[in-house]
Formats: C-alpha cells, structure tokens, sequence
C-alpha cells in the first residue's frame, strides 16, 4: 500500500512539474501564432512556430555538423571549467596569501564581456575550436570557483575542529567535511555555470570563426532564412535543457543522505 502512494505521489510531483511549463509554453506559442496570422507578418520578419518547427525536423541533417561542433566546445569548454574552477577553489581554500592575490583577477574575469574577448581569441588563436573552448572555459570557470570558495569557507567549524582533534589528513577533512558541507554551494556554481555555457559557446561562434551553431544562424539571418535561423536556437536550447537536468540529477544522487 505504501510503495503505490510513493508511486503515485512520484507521478503526482513529475506531472506538476512538467505540465505548468508545457501549457505555457503552448498558450506563449498560441499567441505568437495567432499573432502572425493576423497580421500577415512575413516569414523573414518573424517566423510562424509552425514554420520554426517545420524548418527543425527538415534541416536536421544539414544542420548536424553544426551542432557536433557546437555540442563539442560546448561540453568540453564546461567539463574543463568545471574542473578548472573547482581545482583553484581547493588550492584557494588552503592559502590565504594565493587567495588574496587571485581572488581579484578571477573576478576580473567575470567583468571581462565575452563579445569583447572573442574577437581577440580569434585573432591569437585561429578560427578553430579551441577559441570558442577556452571562450567557455572563462565564461565559466570564476562562477564555479567562487561558489566553491563560499561552500568552502561557510563549512561548520566545529566538524572542521572534530576532524583536525581526530588526526584526520587533508584528503580526509575534504572528503568526509568539506565538500559535504560545500556541496549545494558548488552545484549552484556548476548549474549556472552550464547557462553560461550555452551563450559563451553560441556567442563565440557568432562573433567569428568558422562551423557552429552560432556561425550558421549568422549566415541564415544573412539570406533571410528566419525559420532556419530560429530552429538552431532549438538545438541550443535542448542541450542547455539535458546539460542542467544531468546536473540536478548528479546533485540528488551526491547529496543523497548527507
């Protein structure tokens, strides 16, 4: 009898979640609909979503090698930013004199915009991947570290205090304190972190370079394709969508029972 409440109270909690966006999103696309019908507003001024979605299951093969590129740096830049970010929190969290000395230039990162940056990266670097990489490495790197710096430091001193009274090794107060009193800190850092990446990543193809996503729309708003152009922003939208989802779900099964 239980396990059939726990079962209905799960379909119960997954349908008020998915249902109030779907609906809408439904009633927002209704109204765009309408709204150019009515109007007769051309196709190259502001696609019909009809015509969007149309053009997103026909130009599927012709826009996926676009979209490997761009889910490439995309992935890669985040999965490095994560590491990065998380690397120099550690190192940040054990040196007063390095944290002094860092802490401003990686906020100086997070001042610099991306739009600014990428013409320079590209001019250094090359019109290939690795600019838009490390475009989505400082995009997302600082808001990671400095998440885990404030996990890190809010971490309940009288554990820290139990920890050092026991002998326990650095490896062992990060293991078993620090990063279980850090952890929400740290995944809100990663989770907006993976936004950042879909605009560091789209945005870099966009200023310049070759292949992408980014790119594409540019040459599509070029020849008036607008439905083409909207449905690339589809597939932005789904990974950012799979990227945070993944990430909340990693955080359930790590914080699970702290």
């Amino acid at each position: 009898m239980q396990e059939k409440l726990k079962k209905e109270s799960k379909i119960m909690n997954l349908c008020m979640t998915v249902i109030p966006p779907v609906v809408l999103l439904l009633l927002i696309f209704g109204v765009w609909e309408a709204y150019c019908q009515i109007n007769e507003v051309p196709v190259w001024k502001l696609p019909k979503p009809t015509d969007i979605f149309i053009a997103f299951f026909s130009g599927f093969k012709e826009n996926l090698p676009y979209l490997a590129s761009t889910y490439f740096n995309i992935i890669v830049g985040f999965l490095l930013a994560v590491v990065i970010g998380l690397g120099f929190a550690l190192i940040l969290s054990n040196s007063r004199i390095l944290s002094m000395a860092l802490t401003p230039i990686i906020v100086v990162f997070c001042c610099v915009p991306m739009v600014t940056l990428v013409p320079l990266l590209l001019v250094t670097m090359g019109t290939g991947p690795l600019p838009k990489i490390l475009t989505v490495i400082i995009q997302c790197f600082p808001i990671i570290n400095m998440n885990a710096c404030v996990g890190f430091a809010n971490v309940d001193r009288t554990r820290i205090e139990l920890m050092q009274s026991m002998k326990a090794s650095k490896v062992q107060m990060y293991k078993y304190c620090m990063f279980r009193d850090a952890m929400p800190d740290i995944f809100t850092g990663i989770k907006l972190a993976s936004v950042l990446a879909m605009i560091a990543g789209v945005s870099a193809e966009i200023c310049g370079g070759s292949g992408g996503l980014g790119n594409n729309i540019s040459s599509l708003i070029g020849l008036n394709r607008t439905p083409e152009a909207f449905s690339c922003l589809i597939y932005v939208i789904v990974l950012g969508m799979l990227l945070y989802s993944a990430i909340g779900a990693l955080e359930k099964k790590v914080t699970k029972g702290m």
